[in-house]
């Protein structure tokens, strides 16, 4: 049972991503609506944790509010750059790489024999199927080369901003669940920003703001349920399981929003996706395997 409710992130967070590449609209309107519903959704989440919110945690944990804002902002750029099956893979991709790289350097992660090279295979894995999952034949059809650069820059920033907030809530000493409901006074205030900064090409109120407020609500009870899946099952499988919503978010861009993709691009795809997964299920060996230093988180 335990390991059912800790794949249910996983779906939450590929629904979101095939939600907001189903439904776009203005890139003002989107991102202010899905900083809306991912901020109130993390407030009720917290009360339903009843966890405490010490002054470090309601600082840290909305600066990592704000930080997310930004990786979605980004995000959003990505797909309507070159798609949502391009950009999920990598992005979960350089976050793995990321928070290995910090865990490693900043927190002695990976410390156990074995474990350091095991987890630099699985890196190696996630990062060639992730390549493979946003490669694109000369003649193909899909983004130009302009657009992918665009794309690639904007996954990339993403990928930054995502991956690095839990790793500043280690460094601080704020446990993840007592982030929740900070976190959610930071995307509330992301909220304002994207409303106040991003271009006013069309008015807040408008078609399609159901499902970004939706798809903001689908992270923050994912979110919240990694949390509780990491306390149950550890966070080794925790985590990996929760990334494994790429795969969804990945078939979902070709199939449910049509990406186009020529017969030899979705093969080198689908071996990226399995050479993902891979990767993944290494890693939380890997990570299983280590004895380092607990965590705050």
């Amino acid at each position: 049972m335990d390991i059912a409710v800790a794949l249910v992130p996983s779906l939450l967070f590929g629904a979101l991503s095939l939600l907001l590449g189903a439904f776009p609209t203005d890139t003002r309107r989107q991102n202010t609506a899905v900083m809306v519903g991912a901020g109130a959704v993390s407030l009720m989440c917290s009360a339903l944790l009843a966890v405490p919110w010490s002054p470090r945690a309601t600082v840290w944990g909305a600066v990592c509010g704000l930080m997310w804002t930004g990786g979605q902002v980004f995000v959003l750029r990505a797909f309507r750059a070159w798609g949502v099956s391009r950009t999920m893979p990598l992005t979960t991709a350089l976050q793995l790489l990321l928070n290995a790289t910090l865990g490693v350097s900043l927190f002695g992660e990976w410390r156990a024999p074995g474990a350091l090279p095991l987890g630099t295979v699985a890196l190696a894995l996630i990062m060639a199927g992730a390549a493979a999952c946003s490669w694109q034949e000369r003649t193909g059809p899909g983004p130009t080369s302009a657009q992918r650069r665009d794309g690639l820059l904007a996954t990339a920033a993403s990928a930054v901003l995502y991956g690095s907030y839990p790793s500043l809530l280690r460094a601080a000493h704020v446990p993840s669940a007592h982030a929740v409901g900070p976190m959610g006074l930071g995307l509330l205030a992301g909220a304002v920003l994207c409303a106040l900064v991003l271009p006013r090409r069309s008015p807040l109120r408008g078609p399609r703001i159901a499902p970004a407020v939706l798809a903001g609500g689908l992270w923050a009870i994912g979110n919240a349920l990694m949390l509780r899946s990491t306390a149950a099952v550890g966070v080794a499988s925790g985590f990996t399981l929760s990334q494994l919503g790429f795969v969804l978010a990945t078939v979902g861009g070709l199939t449910v929003l049509g990406e186009k993709r020529t017969g030899r691009e979705q093969a080198v795809v689908a071996a990226g996706v399995v050479a993902a997964v891979v990767g993944l299920v290494l890693m939380g060996l890997a990570t299983s395997m280590d004895s380092g230093p607990s965590s705050s988180g």
